[in-house]
């Protein structure tokens, strides 16, 4: 297909997705005000009652099946649309299921996004990462070798995935064009996300109970992981700029 034709279908699949990603936004913020009209009164109640948990668990009762079904559905459109926030939602999860189910539900969301996600890049190509993720975000990671290798991306994608405060949505997107297989990438990053969501969920979940150290505690923890994570990811990016700027050649 000659460049100028790679480029005009690249530009489409980018809209086409984008056209997309608007709709899903446009109906999750109809559902959630909906939502929020409906529950109105009995979310009132449940915050300000003296037992916010069993005031949540009557509000459940006959309604778990489709909350699970509607977490789940949500967490897969997050990782997929990427520039929803994640934090929020296992907040929510863990309010609403416990810190143990609302994780495992988080989890089995994730797992799913991240196949769709790897079907899609299979497919689509660079174009669907460049539809909700900055070009020059995704050049980073082109950047760092060991991504490259087969021996060290996996361990790599370990660590980056164990840590808060990494970008995980664009690595899900960029881990296609890794040498990894699919099945060991989705086993990993699903695995590697335990920590980080079991913790909020599990702080939001004790919040909702009364343990406020517990949830405080937690909450640091994670702030702190998030801190670390950051400044790995940008340490990762600085040591293979300096590689690069010793090594042009070898980084063509």
């Amino acid at each position: 297909m000659p460049k100028l034709d790679q480029q005009k279908h690249g530009r489409q699949i980018k809209h086409a997705l984008r056209l997309f990603a608007l709709v899903a936004v446009v109906l999750l913020v109809a559902a959630g005000v909906l939502f929020l009209v409906r529950n109105f009164d009995a979310l009132v109640r449940i915050f300000t009652a003296d037992d916010p948990a069993a005031e949540m668990d009557q509000f459940l009762d006959g309604n778990r099946l489709l909350g699970v079904v509607v977490l789940y559905g949500l967490q897969v459109v997050q990782i997929l649309l990427a520039f929803i926030p994640g934090g929020p939602m296992q907040m929510v999860a863990g309010a609403l299921y416990g810190g143990l189910i609302g994780g495992l539900i988080l989890l089995a969301g994730a797992a799913t996004a991240s196949l769709l996600i790897w079907r899609m890049v299979s497919v689509l190509g660079q174009a669907a990462i460049e539809a909700f993720h900055n070009r020059e975000d995704a050049g980073k990671l082109h950047k760092i070798r060991a991504l490259h290798d087969p021996k060290r991306a996996e361990a790599l994608v370990w660590i980056l995935f164990l840590i808060p405060g990494v970008p995980k949505d664009l690595l899900t997107y960029f881990a296609p064009l890794t040498p990894l297989k699919c099945r060991r990438f989705i086993v990993i990053s699903t695995i590697a996300r335990c920590p980080g969501i079991f913790m909020t969920t599990f702080a939001s979940s004790s919040l909702l109970e009364g343990n406020w150290w517990l949830s405080a505690g937690l909450y640091l923890v994670m702030i702190g992981c998030a801190v670390f994570g950051g400044w790995f990811y940008r340490r990762l990016h600085h040591e293979n700029g300096q590689d690069e700027e010793k090594n042009p050649v070898n980084s063509k």
